[in-house]
């Protein structure tokens, strides 16, 4: 299990700052909301928490082992990516997708071992997508292309798994299908989960620490209930909104008037 953390780090595109001097912490086993307005910088912070980006000044760190130091195959056993757009050329089978996640462990032209495709069954199965595995990706709906696509990270055995919007595109089932799993890769797989999220009621209701931003700004954070409430949401979204503990669980839940 690993920590990642940004101390320091400063981002901009030309002259636009997107992030000054963001410090975050992602502890072994967490499952982190990161939340904020459009332009924020929530998925700049996560392509430079991921390696995708070099920022400016400061510096992001693995265990404390700058990353900027680690190949991109060292980085890959220990971080997933998943980002909120993902396109494939070709039709590729399902299985083959998953089997994408071993590459990191394998040498150059190494073939996948027994121990890889046992690896990849588990992980198929774990998502739910064993039954696909021959069909060709392109021919998924939605809902399954991202069970797939976490089937992939979950075969690529990483400590941490890195989401951009897992819910964009899904149904309320297929939504609730989605974060329940990644609840149970952090408790089953001890993975540390990061999910950068529009939809506030679905943070509160799966995420255990919840990270707002605003103009390149961590503000708060803290758990669901003493980040996501009335007066601070409406103050960084500038939205009439208000917030209510959920008759169900008893998670903030966001209201407004229509």
């Amino acid at each position: 299990m690993s920590t990642l953390s940004a101390q320091g780090v400063v981002f901009r595109y030309s002259t636009d700052f997107v992030l000054k001097k963001m410090d975050l912490s992602i502890q072994e086993k967490s499952f982190l909301g990161l939340i904020g307005p459009n332009g924020s910088g929530k998925t700049t912070l996560l392509q430079i928490l991921s390696g995708l980006l070099v920022p400016e000044s400061g510096e992001v760190t693995l265990d404390n082992i700058p990353i900027k130091t680690l190949s991109a195959r060292e980085l890959a056993r220990e971080l997933a990516v998943i980002s909120s757009e993902q396109y494939f050329e070709f039709p590729f089978p399902v299985e083959e997708i998953v089997s994408m996640g071993r590459f990191p462990h394998l040498g150059r032209f190494q073939k996948l071992g027994s121990s890889d495709r046992k690896i990849v069954n588990e992980a198929l199965e774990l998502t739910e997508v064993l039954h696909l595995r021959d069909r060709p990706i392109s021919h998924l709906s939605s809902g399954e292309r991202q069970r797939v696509l976490i089937a992939r990270a979950i075969a690529q055995k990483p400590s941490i798994l890195i989401l951009d919007e897992p819910n964009a595109h899904l149904d309320i089932n297929h939504q609730i299908s989605i974060f329940r799993l990644l609840k149970q890769l952090r408790t089953q797989q001890s993975m540390s989960v990061v999910v950068v999220l529009h939809d506030l009621t679905a943070t509160a209701a799966f995420c255990r620490t919840v990270a707002l931003l605003s103009e390149g700004r961590l503000i708060k954070i803290g758990t669901p209930k003493e980040v996501i409430t009335t007066e601070t949401i409406r103050k960084v979204y500038k939205a009439d909104v208000e917030v209510h503990a959920s008759p169900l669980s008893g998670f903030p839940q966001i209201t407004y008037s229509a």
